[in-house]
């Protein structure tokens, strides 16, 4: 049980760092000290920080999914729950702070992933697409194979963009300029 303790802090102490401060700017040290263990406790549950790493996106991804999942359940299929998706970004810009993404500023910080982050943040990507596609279907029945690509495509490059932008100027303005175009888009349909 203690053991069990010790993980779970480790985990986190380094998922709250990774994301307050940046994975390159937190080191072993300051998770061990934070997390009140002892540095071998640290590497019996983890071989490595790129290891806490891909436990942090994995986390992450989970967490943030269930979280927009849990936003959108409310709204109606279709138009609604694709703004919404917006909407929950709006909320997690706000709550924590314009930070921003967990995966694009990892991204971003790390130009060269490993197999397993990059993965990750792969599958956080398609979980948006095949959730972008889902309600594009239910508004337009059929939805023409080549066209519901490129619309998916658009709206996920309309939805990050927005989220770099507000990131950037501390602001959900630029997503609220987004979800505005998205709206537009969604009538023509």
């Amino acid at each position: 049980m203690k053991e069990q303790g010790a993980k779970e802090r480790i985990l986190n102490t380094a998922c709250s760092l990774f994301y307050q401060q940046g994975y390159l700017a937190t080191g072993i040290n300051q998770i061990i000290e934070e997390a009140g263990i002892a540095k071998a406790s640290l590497y019996q549950h983890f071989s490595s920080k790129e290891a806490l790493l891909n436990e942090y996106l994995l986390r992450t991804r989970i967490s943030n999914h269930e979280d927009r999942m849990q936003y959108i359940s409310r709204l109606k299929p279709g138009k609604e729950k694709l703004l919404g998706l917006f909407g929950f970004r709006i909320q997690h810009m706000k709550s924590n702070d314009y930070r921003g993404c967990a995966f694009i500023r990892i991204a971003y910080e790390l130009p060269t992933l490993n197999e397993e982050a990059l993965l990750q943040i792969h599958i956080h990507a398609q979980t948006l697409k095949s959730f972008i596609a889902s309600q594009l279907q239910i508004i337009k029945d059929p939805y023409p194979e080549e066209e519901l690509k490129d619309m998916v495509e658009m709206l996920l490059n309309l939805y990050e963009g927005a989220g770099i932008q507000g990131y950037i100027q501390r602001s959900v303005k630029p997503v609220e300029n987004a979800k505005k175009v998205v709206l537009r888009l969604l009538d023509t349909l």
